[in-house]
């Protein structure tokens, strides 16, 4: 997997989203919510946070535009 330095700084996330979607306890689109109540960051770091998890996940999703 090639990261960006962003993906790199919100990888304890990350693990965290990885745990959560295998878990299938929860549909992933509450990513953002279940990190806010988990960190207790806000919901704007929240949101960036899985958009990232999510570029991540995707082939060729590093795209830096």
């Amino acid at each position: 997997m090639n990261l960006t330095d962003k993906q790199k700084d919100y990888m304890p996330y990350f693990v965290m989203l990885d745990l959560l979607q295998e878990s299938g306890q929860v549909n992933m689109m509450e990513a953002p919510r279940a990190l806010r109540d988990e960190f207790n960051i806000n919901k704007r770091e929240s949101i960036d946070i899985a958009s990232e998890w999510i570029k991540s996940k995707t082939v060729g999703g590093n795209d830096d535009s």
